[in-house]
């Protein structure tokens, strides 16, 4: 069966246990139902009648809502290249179906956000125009001095430093870079390396905002600032680093001790000499004001909370922290215009920008806002405080940890972004009945490593084996399982009683 007939079978089953699957949960106004009730209707204005949730017509809006959104993960699964044809699908029954208003749609979409997202490609691709990625890769190979044990922890530490400075797809990118050399000089296998980097890449896309759309998106729907993802964030990516260098070395010992053999502190100069000397004197310039650029970026991230009251004393208006965020990396590119050339921009933003996954973005962003607006993911919170009910009172904790495992779990085998959208609701409905911002927290957690699974859980997993199979090198569900398995299952341990912390602060 090709995957047309294989889509339009499973969209049809998809619609009809979602209309089925509605139909069946019912909300009750009373007890944690009638606070559910309450907050899914003062959301939405108000309601005439408690009831309305299970009317007959919201119910045929729920179904659609959920069946679409269904719908456009089922297509990215059966196919990566349906996806963008799925969300403007889905977008376009929601709107002309009456499911919701089109008003209502493009008002559920944070702008802000893909504003930020736009201008942080931009960035990266002058960071890699200036071949800034390409001198941070030759460096950490010279520091290694052809010990394989320090180049698994420097290999980390760069995946994990780019991802979260300039996203998990730049950072996969250019550290695959440097493998792939490393192989050509070698003809030692470096699968193991390739699943390594993308391990670090993701554990390091959580500790910010920019590293990671999840965190992107969380930080602008659930309002989390750049401060709490420094005390809630990143101290947890570097345990989770850590752990995660520790049970790679100890899980790749044989690879390792065989890959010492290969890797001499000739063949590194040699990676290095052939670097240095493809560099003119201007572009040596270039390099270090994009290092300066690059730093200056992560500190105006850092500071964006301050920045923001800074300005709003200064100006005496109200700036918002998120608002600011959006328009951070638009300085910057004007200051690397004298590196690059002015008359590039077009190129840039072009080349740059991946417009397609922009426009994916928007359409996930309205699709997550049916769900909401339908009622859907007031009857899905519903179904989980029952399930973590079942023993007796409603326990915020297990309702935590619950979000997060289902998240991971979810990410693991479906487009995590598509995940976290669908689960953001839920959470937001359980914060309006007495949860804290953890339950976001457990999304975030759950989301970015249990993408770490399998090859298909992010972007970046993606990216790295269809550049492997690009270089000759297949990597399969068992190789990669059987690296990933145990350090994304610690990682996961970890972030559960990490979650709790977060709940307890």
């Amino acid at each position: 069966m090709d995957n047309v007939k294989k889509g339009l079978i499973v969209s049809l089953v998809i619609l009809v246990l979602s209309f089925a699957g509605m139909y069946l949960i019912r909300v009750p106004y009373e007890g944690v139902g009638k606070s559910i009730i309450d907050a899914w209707c003062s959301a939405r204005g108000g309601c005439s009648d408690p009831s309305l949730i299970n009317s007959s017509r919201s119910i045929v809006e729920q179904g659609a809502s959920l069946g679409f959104f269904l719908v456009v993960i089922a297509l990215t699964v059966i196919s990566m290249e349906y996806r963008y044809y799925a969300a403007l699908l889905g977008v376009s029954a929601i709107v002309f179906l009456g499911v919701v208003s089109p008003q209502l749609v493009l008002g559920g979409v944070e702008w802000g956000l893909i504003l930020f997202l736009i201008g942080s490609m931009t960035l990266a691709y002058v960071l890699r125009s200036l071949r800034v990625f390409e001198y941070l890769a030759i460096r950490v190979l010279e520091a290694s001095r052809g010990n394989p044990v320090l180049l698994v922890a420097y290999l980390s530490v760069l995946s994990w430093f780019l991802s979260l400075a300039v996203g998990e797809v730049a950072s996969i990118t250019y550290v695959l870079m440097l493998v792939f050399d490393i192989y050509k000089l070698t003809g030692y296998d470096v699968r193991p390396l390739v699943i390594l980097s993308v391990l670090a890449t993701n554990t390091g896309s959580v500790a910010l905002p920019v590293g990671n759309p999840i965190g992107l998106y969380l930080a602008f729907t659930a309002n989390l600032s750049i401060t709490s993802f420094i005390v809630k964030a990143l101290p947890l990516s570097l345990l989770n680093l850590a752990l995660l260098v520790v049970v790679f070395s100890a899980l790749a010992r044989g690879y390792l001790s065989g890959f010492g053999e290969r890797l001499s502190r000739d063949m590194i100069d040699k990676i290095a000499v052939r670097f240095y000397t493809s560099l003119s004197p201007d572009e040596i310039s270039r390099v270090k004001g994009g290092l300066v650029i690059l730093i200056a970026f992560l500190t105006l991230v850092g500071v964006n909370d301050q920045l923001s009251r800074a300005i709003s004393l200064l100006g005496g208006i109200n700036v918002d922290p998120h608002a600011l965020l959006a328009f951070t990396p638009y300085p910057l590119i004007m200051v690397s215009t004298p590196l690059i050339g002015a008359s590039r921009m077009g190129e840039v933003l072009e080349k740059g920008v991946e417009w397609p996954s922009i426009i994916f973005f928007i359409s996930l962003f309205m699709l997550g806002y049916s769900l909401f607006w339908s009622g859907v993911a007031s009857k899905l919170a519903y179904l989980t405080v029952l399930l973590s009910s079942l023993t007796g009172a409603v326990s915020f904790p297990l309702l935590y940890t619950i979000m997060l495992v289902l998240s991971a779990g979810l990410s693991s085998v479906l487009d995590n972004l598509s995940v976290i959208v669908a689960l953001t609701p839920v959470a937001q409905t359980l914060v309006s009945i007495g949860g804290s911002a953890a339950a976001f927290w457990a999304l975030l957690y759950g989301g970015v490593f249990g993408g770490n699974y399998t090859p298909i859980g992010s972007s970046a997993n993606i990216i790295a084996v269809g550049l492997s199979e690009k270089n000759k090198m297949e990597i399969g569900w068992g190789e990669w399982l059987k690296m990933a398995l145990v350090a994304t299952t610690i990682e996961v341990v970890v972030a559960i009683a990490w979650t709790l912390t977060v709940a307890s602060m």
